[in-house]
């Protein structure tokens, strides 16, 4: 978990911090972390996409320089690295 070390100051009217009062004791959370949890999902989902995208933009071309071929089926793919993995194979032993 990140450790949150910035503050943001927004006002709101008595209503809209009502509404949010609400919802935050629906969930049992504070509205901090429920305000935290909209701006990820609004605000900062693109650039999660796009470090994503990137990252595999990545791996594909690392795969292709060491000549490795880029698995073709990702679930395939997962479940062959898990059987390995719990196998002992590419374990950190």
């Amino acid at each position: 978990m990140s450790r949150y070390t910035k503050k943001v100051q927004v006002s709101l009217t008595e209503e809209q911090y009502q509404y949010l009062l609400e919802m935050a004791e629906k969930e049992h959370k504070k509205i901090g972390a429920l305000i935290r949890e909209v701006v990820e999902r609004t605000c900062l989902a693109d650039h999660q996409r796009e470090r994503t995208r990137r990252a595999a933009i990545e791996l594909l071309e690392l795969a292709e320089k060491a000549g490795v071929e880029a698995p073709k089926d990702y679930h395939e793919w997962e479940k062959e690295y898990a059987r390995l993995k719990w196998s002992g194979h590419g374990s950190d032993k």
